[in-house]
């Protein structure tokens, strides 16, 4: 028999098949069972099933039931130190449709509604219309069977739902042979959500990122070596290819503690889970994987001037900023993927409390203090080490702006120039600095201004106004524009 030779490519059908020489699969031996590994992404995650069937040499037929039921057929990929003549794909459905199947050439006894006992030999299972053959050798057909009871002498074999593929193998040889299945899964991703809690003084905050890992790809995965890819990569489902080859893992897996670190892969961020996993089908696991407990805080009021645009008599509110820089001094210090941001405010307390590492949260003494608000939800992007990232809860009630347009001229055949007031409003009873933005670009030029820029760019002018408690302030700006 002609065997195929190392690394050759096979296309059957919609799938990619990969040969493999054995010792790339050295490690795993002989009657090992399945071996689970998971590399997911925020929208999709990468499968390498590993296992250990029994063949003999010559042509064999091979099942691997227990594939994801969304799998994307052209990412798959099979490694085996073999030669795969054919391969195709069943998806296996729970209920009706899979027992019926699963008994064709039994025996049943089936009752309908009304008491009819019906009896025989299970022919055949199709377009949900059920045949059998009766002892005296007549057959029945039933249109319906969902309507019967269906009695059993024994419990039928209950494959793992999902789809199971069918290959035809050579080998050379008898024995174990290790076989390495690599797809992409739809439906298993993992994503982070943070919540952020405030001290009263809203100058302190405790930040931890939840990550969660939701299974919906159609089968369970069970005993699965798991990690997490943070960063924005792209994926074009036809071209799929592996991240990590099989043995990649083991290292990254030993120097993790109690929380995930992030190792990076070329330009992306991998988080390797200390333990094993079992994820059960439509189920969602939980775990931390940011936690720091007082982390500073700047709160900012902001608007945004629009150059050259109508006003408004309407007064506009002014967004609400929470600022944070990404600092290891404060317990942070490492990246921190996208995801939701909660924002919340712990009344009563002056520093919002480390988490705790035995309940997640915050410690004793301080759950007992107050109560908590929750302010707003926003989303941020993935954060670098050291970066400055901002999370807006909403909009103040009772600080805005009210922007007119004072002047407006044509002062040469292609310049422009408009003199803008804004004047914020401040109804609380305590000062607040209002941060005031001018977006520019190579056309626009400030030529005068009633307050000095906090800091001043091509693109833009930022300006910070004390506005007093139940007082107001104004910005009066001149800008001109040159077509």
């Amino acid at each position: 028999m002609k065997k195929c030779p190392a690394r050759t490519a096979i296309v059957a059908g919609a799938f990619m098949l990969l040969l493999l020489p054995a010792h790339l699969l050295a490690g795993i031996g002989p009657g090992k069972m399945s071996d689970m590994d998971l590399t997911l992404f925020p929208g999709w995650g990468w499968v390498l099933d590993t296992r250990t069937v029994e063949l003999n040499g010559g042509r064999n037929d091979v099942n691997f039931p227990g594939i994801a039921r969304q799998l994307d057929p052209g990412s798959l990929l099979i490694g085996l130190d073999g030669e795969i003549v054919s391969l195709r794909s069943r998806t296996e459905h729970q209920g009706w449709e899979r027992l019926f199947r699963d008994l064709v050439g039994k025996q049943i006894r089936m009752v309908s509604e009304t008491g009819q006992l019906v009896e025989g030999e299970v022919m055949e299972f199709t377009q949900g219309r059920l045949y059998l053959r009766k002892s005296e050798g007549r057959f029945v057909l039933i249109p319906n069977p969902h309507s019967y009871r269906l009695e059993l002498d024994a419990m039928p074999d209950a494959e793992k739902p999902g789809v199971q593929i069918e290959a035809v193998v050579n080998v050379d040889r008898p024995g174990s042979y290790p076989v390495q299945i690599f797809y992409v899964a739809n439906n298993l991703a993992w994503s982070l959500d943070y919540s952020i809690i405030l001290n009263e003084a809203e100058n302190k905050a405790a930040v931890t990122g939840l990550a969660q890992i939701r299974n919906n790809s159609g089968t369970a995965f069970d005993n699965a070596r798991v990690r997490l890819v943070a960063g924005d990569v792209r994926m074009s489902p036809q071209h799929a290819t592996p991240m990590f080859d099989s043995d990649m893992g083991h290292g990254m897996m030993a120097r993790a503690e109690a929380m995930p670190e992030a190792e990076q892969y070329a330009d992306h961020y991998v988080y390797e889970l200390p333990a094993r996993l079992d994820l059960p089908e439509r189920e969602l696991y939980q775990f931390p994987l940011v936690a720091a407990g007082s982390v500073d805080v700047r709160k900012i009021y902001r608007y945004h001037v629009r150059p050259f645009s109508g006003t408004s008599p309407e007064p506009r509110r002014l967004d609400v900023i929470y600022a944070f820089q990404n600092l290891e001094k404060q317990g942070l210090g490492k990246p921190m993927p996208g995801g939701t941001v909660r924002v919340y405010r712990k009344k009563g307390m002056e520093s919002p409390g480390y988490p705790d590492s035995d309940t997640g949260g915050l410690a004793d003494s301080d759950t007992r203090s107050g109560g908590m608000q929750l302010l707003g939800q926003d989303r941020i992007s993935h954060i670098a080490k050291g970066d400055r990232f901002e999370v807006m809860t909403g909009r103040a009630f009772d600080i805005r702006a009210e922007e007119t347009l004072a002047r407006q001229e044509q002062v040469a055949p292609r310049v422009r120039e408009e003199t803008r007031e804004i004047a914020v409003k401040n109804e609380q009873k305590e000062e607040v600095v209002a941060t005031v933005i001018v977006p520019l670009h190579r056309n626009l030029t400030v030529i005068n201004e009633s307050h000095t820029p906090v800091s001043e760019s091509a693109d833009r002018r930022v300006y910070e106004l004390k506005v007093p408690a139940e007082g107001e302030t104004k910005l009066r700006i001149t800008i001109r524009q040159s077509n």
